[in-house]
């Protein structure tokens, strides 16, 4: 009985320890806030498309791809990225929801 009750309980231990790393594994999303102040090198609240530049590491992406990215990403087109913005538009500057077309 004391043989099955300690089985149970190293049992019960394990599965716990086990969904604590799978949660913890779980991918997060991004933080837009941290983000937007990450990209906002001058702190005036809004994201310019040298800034925008500067903090996406131009030589890993090229420039025609940040600019396109940040077209998107800045909704009214005026040139200020807004926290809002970024956060209404991130998804769609990363091509996401957008289902091909199969060609036959």
């Amino acid at each position: 009985m004391k043989l099955n009750t300690v089985k149970f309980g190293v049992l019960a231990l394990l599965l716990f320890a086990f969904s604590l790393t799978t949660m913890a594994q779980e991918k997060k999303g991004p933080n837009f806030e941290k983000m937007h102040k990450r990209f906002d090198a001058d702190a005036n609240g809004s994201i310019s498309l040298e800034e925008y530049k500067s903090a996406k590491r131009k030589k890993e992406v090229p420039v025609e791809r940040l600019e396109k990215n940040y077209a998107k990403l800045d909704a009214d087109g005026n040139g200020a990225l807004t926290l809002a913005e970024l956060k209404e538009n991130w998804g769609k500057s990363k091509g996401k929801g957008k289902k091909k077309k199969k060609q036959e």
